[in-house]
């Protein structure tokens, strides 16, 4: 059995670290390869490589951080806010009463231009989780 049990090579903030920068430019991959078809409307100002680099910029703030937090800390709540965060952008604001359903909008570019202050609060929820993690709350007898 201990043989099943090897060690990475990496240390577990190496391992997060790549985890979340692979999330982030997989994302901004994706999100390129959608607004490179034509029927998407969306226009790219630059070359794709650019538009790559930047939008894995703001793509590792939005989806790298709260993947990191979870793999190095065991942080979940961080990543349930992604997990809003897309749902809300990606599916909710295409549908009444949020969007018009007309699609005004891509809505991965309100994941990218917001980056800042999801960071913001992945560390509120993260500091809050981790908080309530060291308290010593014991239930009397």
């Amino acid at each position: 059995m201990h043989a099943l049990h090897r060690r990475s090579p990496f240390s577990e903030t190496t391992t997060a670290l790549i985890a979340g920068v692979a999330a982030a430019v997989g994302y901004a991959l994706i999100v390129l390869g959608y607004s490179v078809l034509p029927s998407s409307g969306v226009s790219i100002s630059g070359t794709l490589w650019h538009a790559l680099v930047i939008q894995s910029t703001f793509a590792l703030g939005t989806v790298g951080v709260p993947i990191v937090l979870w793999i190095r800390a065991d942080l979940r709540s961080p990543v349930a806010l992604l997990a809003v965060i897309l749902l809300f952008w990606h599916v909710l604001v295409e549908f009444p009463p949020f969007g018009s359903g007309q699609g005004d909008s891509p809505g991965f570019l309100f994941v990218f231009v917001f980056a800042p202050f999801y960071v913001l609060a992945y560390a509120l929820l993260a500091g809050g989780e981790y908080w309530l993690r060291i308290r010593d709350v014991s239930i009397p007898d």
